[in-house]
């Protein structure tokens, strides 16, 4: 906001030293008369930052006793945004951050700028509502008005965690041109809120949308989409879990991962939270994605090796599979470059794109239920990619497993995860 005669007084007596730290932001959204910019406060010295805000001149240097304009924005330290009014079309100008506490004042570096000629064509971006938004992803982009003969050199969003994600956040780029765009955002934490702004640089000066903000889903969608034209039969666990099932060749498969809480015999397995506890222990435990129980239904429980290799994990009559019976099932497939699309659920209700190749022909019907890493005990991957433990010991601290992905038709042979990787688990029938 504009300040007025008795607040720069305020200023100018308060301030006589330099001591803040602050830095300028870039100048967008230029017309004939008025600019935005900003600042951010990194640190408020060795007192309260009690006014902060923009200086700007038709001089080199403006400081707060010599400007053309002033603005304030509240106090302390973070990020600022200022509009910069009552300018002069088609003229050169200087502008900076500043930032006082109880004693000095401290400039941030300055931009140079020119007002466009009165009659210019301007620029307008419009940060489009996200289309798609998934627990892990989000499609959204922008719309650019008004752009006539204006170079548009190029465009993209910035998205972030926090408000301002210009500033705040992360460029991510959509090209150049004056057509609509949409980009997606991927590796989001489900249940959490991100915020975004379309911008153009063009010909003619940098431009920002509006701060759009959305919430990623908490889970993914509740029903799995099976193959009707597969026969499919049906087991249950000791929780009274029903699981369809499917016939492979010569080979009975779940169709569905485990979420069994208990053992074959009744006893409880172990459910971790923590993620230091589940990385430096050496014992059977499970956990749900994210440890949210309501991940359950759609994509199981993550249990890691050492469940496994209890040999109870799996209902009375079934096992975890051997890393040979997965080769059974992918030789049988057509081998392992193209296994992976007859086994992953066929579209996009839960894959994300591209789902390579998807058909699920098999019915095996994999879901992308991501794992939860054995190094820092973070969870990763939800509708990207699904992995399974084999019950094959590789050395004493991994194990093979299997995994597929959306980004192509492969079923990856591995053993390079950690014992206390959580995975998903695939039983198979005695």
């Amino acid at each position: 906001m504009l300040v007025s005669g008795f607040l720069l007084i305020t200023i100018l007596t308060g301030c006589e030293s330099r001591l803040p730290t602050v830095n300028t932001t870039d100048v967008i959204n230029i017309t004939a008369h008025s600019a935005r910019s900003g600042g951010i406060v990194y640190n408020e010295g060795s007192g309260h930052v009690i006014a902060r805000g923009l200086v700007w001149s038709t001089d080199d240097f403006p400081t707060l006793r010599s400007h053309n304009g002033l603005t304030t924005e509240g106090m302390g330290a973070g990020v600022f945004i200022s509009e910069m009014y009552g300018l002069y079309p088609s003229t050169d100008y200087s502008v900076r951050a500043y930032a006082c506490n109880e004693e000095g004042n401290s400039y941030g570096v300055v931009y140079n700028f020119r007002t466009l000629a009165t009659t210019a064509a301007i620029p307008e971006i419009i940060t489009t509502t996200p289309e798609v938004v998934a627990a892990d992803s989000a499609q959204l982009g922008g719309l650019i008005l008004n752009y006539y003969d204006t170079e548009i050199v190029e465009k993209g969003v910035y998205w972030g965690y926090n408000p301002n994600p210009d500033i705040t956040g992360t460029k991510l780029k959509a090209g150049s041109g004056p057509a609509r765009y949409t980009v997606t955002l991927k590796g989001l934490i489900p249940d959490k809120t991100y915020y975004v702004r379309a911008y153009i640089n063009s010909s003619s000066g940098n431009y920002l949308g509006m701060e759009v903000s959305f919430k990623t889903r908490l889970t993914l969608s509740s029903e799995i989409v099976f193959n009707n034209s597969v026969p499919y039969g049906s087991v249950i666990d000791i929780d009274e879990n029903v699981y369809k099932t499917v016939q492979i060749g010569s080979q009975t498969w779940m169709a569905e991962n485990l979420k069994t809480t208990r053992y074959n015999d009744g006893t409880p397995i172990t459910k971790i939270s923590d993620n230091s506890t589940w990385i430096s222990i050496i014992t059977p435990a499970f956990c749900w994605y994210n440890n949210l129980v309501e991940n359950k239904n759609l994509i199981g429980a993550h249990y890691n090796w050492y469940a496994v290799n209890t040999k109870l994990l799996c209902p009375t009559g079934w096992h975890v599979p051997s890393d040979n019976e997965w080769q059974v099932l992918t030789d049988y497939l057509g081998g392992l470059e193209i296994a992976g699309a007859k086994m992953k659920e066929a579209g996009f209700v839960h894959w994300e794109v591209p789902n390579s190749g998807a058909t699920n022909s098999s019915g095996f019907t994999a879901i992308p239920a991501g794992q939860r890493r054995g190094i820092e005990g973070t969870f990763t991957g939800l509708g990207l990619y699904d992995s399974w433990w084999s019950s094959t010991e590789y050395n004493i601290y991994k194990a093979w497993y299997r995994s597929v992905a959306t980004i192509n038709t492969n079923v990856w042979r591995s053993s390079g995860a950690l014992k206390q990787t959580g995975t998903s688990i695939r039983c198979i029938k005695d």
